[in-house]
Order: C-alpha cells, then structure tokens, then sequence
C-alpha cells in the first residue's frame, strides 16, 4: 500500500478513547465534603467579547466572506490560550477536574473494578504477527510485557534469536506523553528513523537510530508533522536521503523536505510547498519503492507530484507532477511494472473506479480502464459499480489489493494482473501485456457485518503496515466485528485461500455468550439507516441499558470493531449500538458527499436522533436507560443531539467534541480551520453563515432540561483545542434545570487530541468514561455521600 502520510482531520479521534486523567484542582468550589453536600461548581467568568463573521483586513476569510461583517457576542472567548500556560485558565481546569472527581467519587470503586476486568483480559506480555521486511530476510514483531505501558519492536534472521530495534518504553521513560508518528527501517535495514511526539500537539521530532551498533545518531529532524520516509539511499557509499514535513504557523503541514544523513537540518531541501490554505501536504513511497509520491489534499480535491528516487541522489531526481488539480477531482496512483495503477472519482464516479496509464504519459488523457487479458485465468473485466466503494489500493508484484465497501459493508477484493507478454493477446502495440487482469475476486470472511482491511504490525503500532514484501503471494488481513477481537489472517492471493495466523487473546471471553445483529431504521425523510448492536445474550433485558455511539463526518466509516472495553458493559447489561449515519462512508460516498456535508449536515444530527428514537419505541432501551457517546467530530454529534432532544437521553459522553464550531470554523488561526471549510462550510460567507448557525451547538443552547454529560478535553489538542470543551460545559451547565443533572468536565493537562499513549492509563481512562455512564444508568449500587 501507498503510505502516504497526511495529517488526517478531527475524524482521527472517532475510534480513539479521549482522555481523562484525574487530577486535584487548586482552590477549587467543588472540594467540599462529598458526605455532608453536593460540590459547587465552578463558575465561568464572562468577559464580552466581539467575534467577526466575514471580511477582517489581514486575515484569509475565504473566498466571499461577507463584507460588512456580522458580529457575534463570545462571553467566555477568554478561556482561549494558544500558549496553554495562562495560570487563571490553568486553575480553572483544574477546578472543574476537582468537581468532576468530587461528583464522581463514588463511583471511583466501580471504575477500578472495570479497569480490574478490562486489563485482566490482556494478554500483558503477548507478541504480535511476525512479519517479513526487507532484502536481507529480517522478521519484523511488536511485542508487550506486563507492566510495560509501550510497545517493543524486535527482529530476527533466523526465527529465534531476535533483537530489540525500538524499546518505546526507554523512549518514553523521561516523557510525560510519547507517541510514536512513525517507524522505517531504511533499505539496508542498518538504520531506522522514528518520529516521537511528546506533549499530544502532533508536533514530532525525527530521531535516527543505527540498528548495527544500537546507537542514536546525532541527526535530529525538528519541528516535523510525524511522517518519515527513505528516499535515494545508497548503503555502499553512506548516502542516505529522508522525506518529512513541517507545519506553518496554522499547524497545516505545508512543505516536504528532502534530509541526508549527517548533515544540519537548516541545509535540507525543500521539495514542494503548498500555498494554498486549502490544501495539506503529504508523502510516501509506492510499495514498489521505486518512487516517492508527494501530495496536495484538501478534503474535495488533490494533485500528486511524483520522485523517482532510483534515479540517484536528489540532485539527480526531479519532481513531475502527475495530473493536475481541479475542483472536485481526487486519484490515488500506486506502481506496479510500466504501470501507473489509479483509483479516481472522475466523471461522476464519486465511489472511485480503478484504471491505469503507463509510467511514460501519466496526465489524465491517457488514463483507461485495466484490460482483461485474453489468455488463461477467469479473466472479466473489474467494473465500476455504484454500490462498490474502493477505499485504497495496494499494489504487489502480481496482484492489487483494493480495500473499500460493497453494499455497506467493509470489504476487499485481490486482482491478480498478468505476469508475462504470454499471458495476452492484446496488440502491446496499443497496450502493455503486462498490466491486464488475468482475474479478480472478492475476499470472503465469517461474517458479513465486520471490519476487514490489511494489516498493521500492531494496534500498539498502527503506524507501521505488516505487509512490508512486494513480491509475494500473502497478504495479511485483520478481520473483527462487535463480538469477535481482531483475528490476523495470512491471505494466499493466489488460491483465495487463508489461514489464523493471530487471534487477539482475550482472557474470560467466550463469543459464545453474546450476539450481534444488524438492523435498519427508516428516518424522517424515509432513508434507511443501518445500526449494528451487540449484547450478552443472559444479560439483555427489555427496554434495559443501551449506549448508543455515533460519528457521521468525513466520510469516515464507523465500523462495528470490538472492544474489549466494552465487555464490561455488556457483561452488566448494557446493549452497545453503533448508528451508521449519513455523513460518513458507511453506505459510500453518497451518504458523505451528497447527504451529509455542507447543506446537508443536519441530515446527520436528524439520523441519530430518529435512531434513537426506533430505539426506544422498539423496547431495545427506554429513556432513563439510554445513553449515547461521540468523539471529536462525534461530540459535534452529542451537541447537536442534546440540543434537539434532551429528554430522549440519561447521559452522555462527549470526548474532546467539537462544539464551538462557529466560532472556530471563522478563524484562520485555528489548526484545521481553513482545510474544513470544504467539510462544514466556511462561516464567513453568507452562503453558509446562517446554515451552520441553526446547529452549532453552542449557539443553540436553550435553558431547560438536561441529560448527565461527561465532556473530556486534553489541554494540548490541535485538533480541537481545550477551550471548546470548557466553554460547551459553562454554557450547558447554566441552561441546565433538570435538578442533580450533572454537567462534568475532565480535561488532561498533558495530552492532545488522541487518547494516553500509556496502554495502561487508556484502559483507566475508558474505565472511568464507563463508570460514568454505568452510575448515570443507575447500575453502580452506591450514590454520593450527600445523597444517602
């Protein structure tokens, strides 16, 4: 697979427990006995504060902003602190964090005995898929070790004697947060490059590390956007070229640059910028190695630049632009042989079709449809279907690997190409021989509600890829669905055959004892929404316990997966449900890009409510028992949910939710702000302005009832940053005037966007998240001293 590295947006954190460490507050309102009365919380200041929507002198508003500008009044605008230092801010986070932890005392006992149950079903010390990679026959692994809060990558030649290349834990060991962006191993395998973050802003830092004599090099890459990738090397003279990027001044990753090795990074290349604030920048080799691709993205529309790195040092290389952008067109080349292989959304095609052009006339007039080979083979032609989304596209030395979905299904397909001129009969006078489909089929798996898709070393390490050797037969896939943990099967591409090479031990779980299904729900415009739900079959009772989960934005598909955090739910009753809402992929492209986004984003916030509402008339759960979760863009979701319909829900946990849209979507300071305005609308223009106005979620808060929510933040997210989540509780908390309904805010002081990068601390953290939910569902038999 091309990996191309891009920094994706608010999506990333849908599949990914936000944090929730718990602290002590200074000073805090909240710190009075929990036996004797409730905590006061704590009281936002309001400061009035002007907001324009529209042109402002000196900054990009877009492309019409509205002029004279429409001025909106932000009373709490002064929690913002881009520097994260402000000590008021500070002491009032860590105030709401002492009320929270004071609300929540009680339940401090169930937390723990969930955190007992989640970490006593690791495996603590288990190995991962071996995996091949590289020329010189090393077997890649990562490993865990009980008490180890990271991952440890070993290898091997021989299959027994094997090395530590990265122990992460010695890593991380001065760090308060360590999050590895990257792992590359170059050509020789004798060097590898990693990237480390370690506050949670996705600012990183190359390191490299010459695996011969175990040392660290002096060269340190600073100031990067994650991504590392091995471009020209030459192990026989020591010439050794990297790839990586850097971010402006808005956290956009906006430039590419080549480093040798040895030398400073202030003398490194500068292979392409990207002005335009629309668009991100990202890079990666082609499977093949041969070339490295080098991309503008914004969400509607790409270019790609290509380098062919074999052609020497990067003096010696040049960079041609494969197809130039224009609105609305996106494609994705991979290599293989003479052969460009694409996926594209040309010509209306918004699920992408499948063609190819030869390396020596790349641009898009040359582009055509992969031929059948007319010899041997079940050859027939991969057409373009509708109801078929292809997703990515992996190339190996005869086969392709497409991954997408099939009628709302997460799927993959193998198409085997011709190997030799022999294998066709077509004239190579119009076409060559050997990039024909010599037959193709679509890969089969236990169940049919699942998600399937090429493997990654590890979940500890998810940003390394298992399928690391272009010529081969096997492929590896991970397939899981609600009730079956992530099984790793070695694929034979040829025979269609596979095998188990790794199932997720998951120690007291018996799949036996639960269920899943998968049902439809016709909304209010008589759409059908499929939502995936699973349950323990002795557990489940009659309009009992349910949490209901959603995301529905950017197109991202919110696949039924299993969580081992969750079998504790399960274990007590609580039905997991899964809403697979417009907005996202689920059911293709469409459910994004026409009915879910720009003018019909309320399509998304209508489903999940209609959803739950089936829900609840169907006696799946009832209204004290429902409880919903959404994360980052999801917590859009949770706002909008509660917003529309407080009365339908017990409680919710909004993690790091993007709820200040307005007014961070207006300015282009903000990290994300300017490439989201092809996701929600830029709300400087009028087109745009009034619709997002009618459901942002802080603006559209009104005094009454309220369901118990839980909101989390991590103080360094670039993402959404910490301010959204500690205005969205001031403000719901003062609307709020349903009695002992709590409003709750936990922010992490030492985190981003994405969950603790210690294993251990996550499972504490979604311990605690479950807790909440459990106490709030009435399930956690004790109640707050004040309340006895």
């Amino acid at each position: 697979m091309v990996n191309i590295v891009k920094v994706a947006p608010i999506a990333i954190g849908a599949a990914v427990a936000a944090r929730a460490i718990i602290r002590r507050g200074r000073g805090c309102a909240g710190a009075a006995s929990a036996s004797t009365s409730p905590p006061v919380p704590p009281v936002a200041k309001r400061v009035p504060h002007k907001v324009l929507f529209g042109i402002v002198e000196g900054e990009n508003r877009g492309a019409k902003p509205m002029d004279p500008p429409v001025e909106r009044d932000d009373d709490l605008f002064w929690l913002r602190d881009d520097d994260r230092k402000d000590p008021s801010i500070v002491a009032h986070l860590e105030a709401e964090n002492a009320y929270t932890e004071a609300h929540l005392a009680h339940a401090q006992p169930l937390a723990k005995k969930v955190y007992d149950e989640i970490v006593g079903s690791i495996q603590e010390t288990d190995d991962d898929v071996p995996f091949p990679w590289g020329d010189k026959g090393h077997t890649y692994m990562v490993r865990t070790v009980k008490g180890k809060a990271y991952p440890i990558v070993v290898r091997t030649l021989n299959d027994k004697d094997w090395e530590t290349v990265l122990d992460v834990n010695e890593v991380a060991a001065p760090l308060k947060y360590c999050s590895v962006g990257a792992f590359r191993p170059d050509p020789s395998h004798d060097i590898l490059a990693y990237s480390i973050d370690p506050s949670g802003y996705e600012t990183y830092e190359v390191r490299f590390k010459d695996l011969v004599t175990g040392e660290d090099l002096p060269d340190v890459i600073r100031g990067t956007a994650g991504g590392v990738s091995w471009g020209h090397c030459d192990a026989s003279t020591g010439h050794r070229e990297v790839y990586y990027s850097t971010q402006d001044d808005a956290h956009r990753p906006d430039k590419v640059w080549r480093h040798v090795i040895g030398t400073d990074q202030s003398a490194d290349t500068c292979v392409l910028h990207e002005p335009d604030e629309l668009f991100n920048v990202g890079f990666g080799r082609t499977s093949s190695g041969r070339f490295m691709l080098i991309e503008s993205e914004s969400t509607e529309t790409n270019e790609v630049h290509y380098v062919d790195i074999t052609a020497g040092p990067g003096a010696n290389q040049s960079l041609a632009l494969m197809e130039p952008r224009y609105m609305g067109h996106r494609y994705y080349p991979e290599h293989r042989g003479d052969h460009w292989f694409i996926l594209t959304n040309r010509d209306g095609k918004i699920n992408f079709d499948l063609v190819r052009t030869r390396l020596t006339s790349p641009s898009l007039e040359n582009w055509e449809k992969v031929p059948p080979a007319l010899r041997g083979g079940n050859a027939r032609l991969f057409e373009w279907s509708q109801g078929r989304t292809l997703e990515s596209i992996s190339a190996f030395k005869d086969f392709l690997v497409l991954e997408g979905r099939e009628g709302g299904f997460s799927a993959a397909w193998v198409l085997r190409l011709t190997e030799h001129p022999a294998d066709s009969e077509i004239d190579e006078g119009t076409i060559d021989s050997h990039a024909c489909i010599k037959s193709w089929h679509k890969t089969s798996w236990p169940s049919q509600n699942c998600c399937v898709y090429t493997s990654v070393a590890s979940s500890n390490l998810s940003c390394v890829g298992a399928n690391q050797v272009f010529d081969t037969d096997t492929v590896m896939f991970s397939y899981q669905s609600l009730t079956t943990p992530k099984t790793v099967y070695a694929y034979d591409m040829r025979t269609a055959k596979s095998k188990i090479v790794k199932s997720t031990p998951v120690r007291g779980y018996n799949a036996d004892r639960y269920a899943t299904t998968r049902m439809e729900v016709f909304v209010r415009d008589g759409t059908r929404v499929p939502v995936s739900i699973a349950w323990r079959k002795d557990a489940k009772t009659l309009k009992g316990p349910m949490l209901l989960s959603g995301y529905g934005s950017y197109g991202v598909s919110n696949d039924p997966t299993f969580s081992r955090e969750d079998v504790p739910l399960m274990d007590r009753g609580v039905v997991m449900a899964v809403a697979h809402i417009r907005g996202g992929g689920d059911m293709g492209r469409h459910w994004y890009e026409k009915e879910g986004k720009y003018l019909t984003k309320k399509n998304t916030f209508n489903d999940f409510v209609d959803v739950a509402e089936h829900l609840v008339a169907t006696g799946w759960t009832s209204t004290s028992k429902l409880a919903i979760s959404g994360r980052s863009a999801g917590g859009l979701l949770m706002g909008n949910a509660v917003n529309m319909r407080p009365e339908l829900f017990k409680c919710v946990v909004a993690a790091v939710p993007f709820v200040d849209m307005m007014v961070s979507m207006c300015d282009p300071s903000i990290p994300l702000t300017t490439g989201e305005w092809e996701e929600w609308g830029n709300p400087n223009e009028e087109k745009y302005y009034e619709y997002m106005l009618s459901y942002g979620p802080m603006e559209n808060i009104k005094k009454g009832p309220k369901p118990e929510v839980l909101i989390t933040a991590g103080l360094h997210d670039p993402r959404v940053a910490y301010w959204e989540a500690a205005k969205y509780a001031a403000r719901l908390r003062a609307a709020n005037e349903t009695k002992d309904s709590r409003i709750l805010l936990k922010t992490d002081l030492a985190a981003g966007h994405f969950s603790a990068s210690d294993r251990y601390q996550l499972y504490k953290e979604r311990a605690y998240e479950h807790a909440f939910v459990l106490d709030s569902l009435g399930l956690s038999n004790a109640k707050p001293g004040w309340a006895k």
